[in-house]
Formats: C-alpha cells, sequence, structure tokens
C-alpha cells in the first residue's frame, strides 16, 4: 500500500472553508459539528498512530482536525458576530488544547500496552470512531430546522465520502483487518450519504417555496390596492378620526 497521502486526506475540509469565506456566512453549517470532530479527532489520532495502522490514516485526524477548527472559527465569526481576533486566538487554543491531549493519551496508551493491556487503545479507538460519527447529528438538526440543505458544501461532502471509501478500501490491505476503524468509515459515508439524499429531496421543495412566495405577495398586494380603490369616502375614516370638512363661503 502506498504510503503517500490522498488528496481525500489532505483536502477534505477545504472547500467548506473557501464557500463560507466567500460567502461570509455559515448560516445552516452546524458549529457543534465541527466542534464534535475536533473532540473526536483526539483520540482517533491516538488510536490511529498507537496502532501505527499506515501513514495516511495516520496523518488524516491531525490533518482534518486543524481544518475543522478553521471552520470552526469562521462559523464563530460569521454567525455568531465575534471578532476575527478572537476567533483566530480562540482556534490556536482549540488545536493547542487538542495536540497536548492527544499526546497524553498516545503516553498513555503506550504505557497500558506495556504492561500488557491494550483497553486504553481499544478505548481510544472506539470513542473516536462513535464521536466522529456522531459529530454529523446536529447537521441533521440544522437541516430539520432550515428544511433544506444549506451553509455544508456539497464538495466537501463528496471528497470526506470517497475519503471515508478509500480509507475503508486501505484496511483490507492491513495483515490485521481493524474493525473498529472499518465501522468508523462505513459511519460516515451512511450519514453523509443520507444528506446528500436530503439535498435532492428538500432542496427542490425549497426553491420552490421560495419562487411562490414573492408571487404570493404580489397577489396580497394586489388585492389591498384594488380594495382600497373601491372602499367609498366615507367608509375610509375611522370613528376616532374626523371626516373631512367642506368649507362654505
Amino acid at each position: 500500500m502506498s504510503t503517500r497521502i490522498p488528496l481525500s486526506s489532505r483536502q477534505q475540509l477545504v472547500p467548506q472553508i473557501i464557500k463560507s469565506h466567500r460567502r461570509k456566512d455559515t448560516d445552516g453549517l452546524s458549529a457543534w459539528l465541527l466542534l464534535i470532530w475536533v473532540a473526536g479527532s483526539i483520540p482517533q489520532g491516538t488510536y490511529l498512530v498507537v496502532q501505527n495502522i499506515n501513514i495516511p490514516l495516520i496523518v488524516q485526524p491531525q490533518l482534518f482536525s486543524t481544518f475543522a477548527i478553521i471552520a470552526m472559527a469562521q462559523c464563530w465569526h460569521y454567525s455568531h458576530g465575534i471578532a476575527l481576533r478572537k476567533c483566530i486566538a480562540a482556534g490556536v487554543v482549540t488545536g493547542a488544547v487538542a495536540g497536548g491531549l492527544e499526546t497524553a493519551f498516545y503516553f498513555l496508551c503506550k504505557l497500558g500496552q506495556d504492561r500488557g493491556t491494550s483497553a486504553a487503545t481499544k478505548t481510544m479507538g472506539i470513542v473516536g470512531a462513535v464521536l466522529i460519527v456522531l459529530g454529523l447529528v446536529p447537521q441533521y438538526y440544522e437541516i430539520w430546522r432550515w428544511r433544506e440543505v444549506k451553509g455544508i458544501s456539497l464538495w466537501f461532502l463528496a471528497i470526506d465520502c470517497a475519503g471515508g471509501v478509500f480509507s475503508l478500501l486501505s484496511l483490507v490491505f492491513k495483515a490485521e483487518f481493524d474493525g473498529i476503524a472499518a465501522a468508523n468509515y462505513i459511519g460516515i459515508v451512511v450519514l453523509e450519504l443520507g444528506i446528500f439524499a436530503l439535498y435532492f429531496t428538500l432542496n427542490p421543495r425549497a426553491e420552490r417555496r421560495r419562487q411562490e412566495l414573492p408571487s404570493e405577495a404580489t397577489t396580497e398586494s394586489t388585492a389591498l390596492q384594488q380594495g382600497a380603490e373601491e372602499t367609498p369616502d366615507w367608509s375610509r375614516h375611522t370613528t376616532l378620526e374626523k371626516p373631512p370638512q367642506e368649507h362654505t363661503t
């Protein structure tokens, strides 16, 4: 198996970052999705390093976590109006904390292996897999809230989904198949395909609703105008208003 990092591993969240930057808007993109992914990348990265699965899969969560922090900072800035400097500072602190925790977990797992137990390593793998998969749940809430798929980049989903498929296939070339990593990639692929299905189902309906709104507003405005023209002069005044006085000479 080649040890070069696949394109999908290097650039998963880049389309999302570019889209948010160009639109200066992250409505519909869940910041909780990104935060949970950052948290999940810590034990997942620890597990992959300790298991020494292969170079692409070891590097992937590190880059993915970095890009997730950038995308999360964009959500803070664009959707919540937090100052750019504060977002950058918070992103740097988040990255430093994540790196420190992963390093600590690595030595903890190695210590357990030296004592003849792999419980800590397996726990890291399971927790990381669960968090990465569960991270997509808040995005489904955003889809339900907006009644359409918006904010999240479809290019990102396509690249990430393809990365999950190729990562799953790469496990076949290992001497011992890793069920935990396989379950992680399968869960991600299934949930991301679900978002694609919702996009093709909900977005056409949302577009039709947007097209109907101007016509309904025009119809209502026309009806009000016609009603005003047909209203007698005496009925245009409320009882609290004085009708116009006729001046006699």
